[in-house]
């Protein structure tokens, strides 16, 4: 007898134990992206043309962000900043503290270009005026071209 009512505790123990478990595919989270899936999405809607990425030694020597405080990026700039404002980066970085400063440096990075820019291509500084700064979490995405804000959106449903 003892051993039917183990029996019958080890079933109804089981069913129990399987009643908890969630089906596939449910209330699943995913991991963040990295910057470059992050970009590759991005870079779909982008339109730019030649681009080339900014050196991770000129994030401090040039504009100011510490690397130690970076965990991924991803830059990119027009072949020639100059005469043409494209420009996206994606950064992960280690807090979000550090993220808010680093979204203030290219708030910055955005009024300095916008000033030369007004002087020499009002294409250019229309670009500039619409360019797109955000922070999520650590995350901090900056999008300057004609389709910036198409840019922003993918980024950021992609990175849910």
């Amino acid at each position: 007898m003892k051993k039917i009512i183990s029996a019958i505790f080890a079933i109804l123990l089981v069913m129990a134990l399987a009643g908890c478990g969630k089906p596939s595919g449910e209330n699943q989270t995913t991991l963040p992206a990295s910057a470059a899936e992050l970009w590759a999405k991005a870079n779909e809607v982008s339109g730019f043309g030649n681009m080339t990425p900014v050196p991770v030694g000129d994030l401090s020597d040039i504009y100011g962000i510490d690397q130690q405080q970076v965990e991924d990026f991803i830059w990119y700039m027009s072949e020639n900043p100059s005469l043409n404002a494209d420009e996206t980066a994606i950064f992960k970085l280690t807090n979000e503290s550090y993220a808010n400063e680093v979204k203030a440096k290219f708030e910055a990075r955005i009024a300095r270009q916008l000033t030369v820019a007004q002087g020499y291509s009002p294409t250019e500084a229309s670009k500039l005026e619409n360019a797109k700064v955000a922070v999520e979490g650590c995350w901090v995405y900056y999008c300057v071209g004609d389709n910036s804000d198409a840019m922003m959106k993918v980024i950021k449903n992609t990175n849910k």
